[in-house]
């Protein structure tokens, strides 16, 4: 029997502080075992990455052609794993630990809906990174496997993302990230808090038919930031302040508060950015039923919290009608 490991990632939630994270600031965010992208590496005679079913190159006829694309997206999680790969074989070379010449063969799987804000890509990349970790016998804190998937995106593809996503799916549990420049100077890393508390009444919903890639989303608010666009700098700020309010509530169990801070985080997005009409409609479907309501990331997916069940019903009842997928996420608590 050929020797093998696998690595697996599971999609991460801002719960609260998106989009601050690449811009200096805070967040808390989480990841759910609802989905989750798997990575096998098995022993093989030479090195050979193999493509996922998102990465085919043939459809049936120009409808199924248009619809994987528009779905889908150009890119699949090849592209992942070579890139993966790479920044790999760079950090082991730049710290000088010797790999094995042992061939293998590395494929992936996924079921994390794809395009929604729900790091589907990272989660990709973290598995990966732990399946190579494994095989070649490398360890690599929780800090360090973040900060090398958010180099593959970053630095090897170009994706405009922040850490948060790689931490979250690093650490497995609910964090507190401050990624405050001035910690940066002195550490690899920001300030990573693992959240205790048991988050309660969380909810998720995303529909099918509004994705739409970090690229476009993020893309516009990195050069207003570059640039020292006032609107965008106070965003930050304001931010910040929601997630330092937002785990001080969480202590305090205070869902009033709690409330109140995820629907302005959200506000306040939507009054600096053009967002998608659409996905606005989605925050307002939930908010109807007495939720709150924000983005999980980039768009296309929501979270959010409720008070009690009848409000939680009247939640499914009108996301159900809406055609919108609604979950209660499992929340990874991975000492």
């Amino acid at each position: 029997m050929k020797a093998g490991v696998i690595g697996v990632a599971y999609p991460r939630a801002a719960l609260i502080g998106n989009p601050s994270d690449g811009f200096g600031g805070m967040t808390i965010s989480f990841v759910f075992s609802d989905f989750h992208a798997e990575v096998r590496l098995e022993e093989h005679d030479h090195i050979e990455v193999l493509p996922g079913r998102v990465d085919h190159l043939e459809w049936a006829d120009l409808n199924a052609f248009r619809t994987s694309v528009s779905t889908m997206g150009y890119y699949g999680g090849l592209r992942l794993l070579k890139a993966t790969l790479l920044v790999f074989i760079k950090h082991c070379e730049q710290n000088q630990i010797p790999l094995h010449e042992r061939g293998f063969r590395l494929s992936y799987e996924t079921d994390i809906p794809v395009l929604l804000g729900l790091s589907g890509s990272s989660a990709i990349i973290s598995a990966c990174l732990r399946a190579l970790g494994s095989w070649y016998g490398v360890k690599m804190e929780p800090w360090l496997l973040a900060n090398l998937a958010w180099q593959v995106e970053t630095e090897e593809l170009h994706i405009p993302a922040g850490l948060q996503d790689r931490v979250a799916q690093a650490y497995n549990y609910p964090v507190f990230m401050d990624f405050d420049e001035s910690h940066f100077n002195t550490n690899p890393y920001g300030k990573y808090e693992k959240l205790r508390r048991p988050l309660k009444n969380i909810y998720i919903a995303y529909s099918d038919v509004l994705a739409e890639g970090s690229e476009k989303t993020h893309g516009n608010l990195r050069a207003r930031f570059n640039n020292g666009d006032t609107e965008v700098l106070e965003a930050v700020e304001k931010w910040k302040s929601l997630t330092l309010l937002f785990r001080d509530a969480l202590q305090a169990d205070d869902m009033d508060t709690m409330f109140d801070c995820i629907d302005t985080n959200f506000d306040i997005r939507n009054m600096i950015t053009d967002l998608h009409p659409q996905q606005v409609e989605l925050v307002k479907l939930a908010r109807q039923s007495g939720a709150c309501a924000k983005f999980c990331g980039s768009g296309g997916a929501i979270i959010g919290m409720y008070r009690d069940d009848r409000m939680l019903s009247r939640l499914r009842s009108d996301l159900s009608k809406a055609g919108v997928n609604m979950l209660l996420p499992n929340i990874v608590y991975q000492e």
